[in-house]
């Protein structure tokens, strides 16, 4: 009698061992994402001026993530892991909170200072360069142009030029210590790398009109003074 309970035990123990077993294998584990690092570019800009805000994050379930910002003041422009941060038209330090979430649920968050602070010696042109009824289309590696005159823009003989910050429909631009004085200004992404522009390029201008008809429009920039340009892009059609 002793016997059979014994071995009635011992079955009833292999079977608790072999239920948790089983049960630990079917077990999914999840990983939480962790941010590696979070940066802008620059961290001091004028009030209404642009950073570049980049995160870093891995997830070791290697799922997507989605990423929501919460700022203390300006707004943010983009989606993804690499947006632009508009700063307030006033000065301080301002806040920026990341969170990222995998399919999963699970979350991780971190933070970042702007300082916004008005440089009153340097003459600064700032502005962004987007595509509004698309986002499909890349502005990586744009260059932005100013020039002295309409002729100037006409032949593209630039003064001044520099290469956009970002990626996806929207960039950021920005001119430090520009003269004082009366200038043109486009953006535009050689999308064959010819050098000369043709047809499937991006371009936008400072002014009115469309495509098949572009209107530009000098602005001055006085000294000491702060430029705000925001530049509508277009593709170039075929003749």
């Amino acid at each position: 009698m002793k016997s059979y309970i014994c071995k009635i035990n011992v079955l009833l123990c292999f079977l608790a061992l072999s239920a948790i077993l089983f049960s630990g294998c079917n077990d999914k584990i999840t990983y939480v994402p962790i941010f590696k690092s979070i940066s802008l570019l620059p961290d001091t800009v004028s009030p209404g001026g642009f950073s570049e805000l980049m995160v870093v994050v891995t997830d070791a379930d290697d799922e997507d993530l989605v990423y929501y910002y919460t700022t203390s003041g300006g707004s943010i422009l983009g989606y993804g892991d690499t947006v632009i941060w508009q700063a307030p038209d006033h000065e301080g330090v301002f806040s920026v909170q990341v969170l990222a979430t995998d399919q999963d649920g699970n979350q991780a968050t971190d933070s970042i200072n702007l300082v916004v602070k008005r440089l009153a010696t340097s003459t600064i042109i700032t502005g962004i360069a987007a595509f509004t009824d698309s986002t499909h289309f890349d502005l990586a590696d744009s260059k932005v142009f100013l020039f002295n005159t309409l002729e100037d823009w006409e032949n593209h003989n630039a003064a001044y030029s520099t290469k956009a910050n970002g990626f996806g429909p929207i960039v950021s631009f920005r001119f430090d210590n520009v003269p004082a004085g009366s200038y043109y200004l486009d953006v535009w992404k050689d999308m064959d790398f010819g050098n000369t522009r043709n047809i499937g390029d991006f371009t936008g201008w400072y002014g009115t009109g469309t495509i098949s008809s572009p209107n530009p429009k000098p602005f001055t920039l006085e000294a000491g003074g702060t430029m705000y340009a925001p530049i509508q892009m277009w593709v170039m059609p075929g003749k």
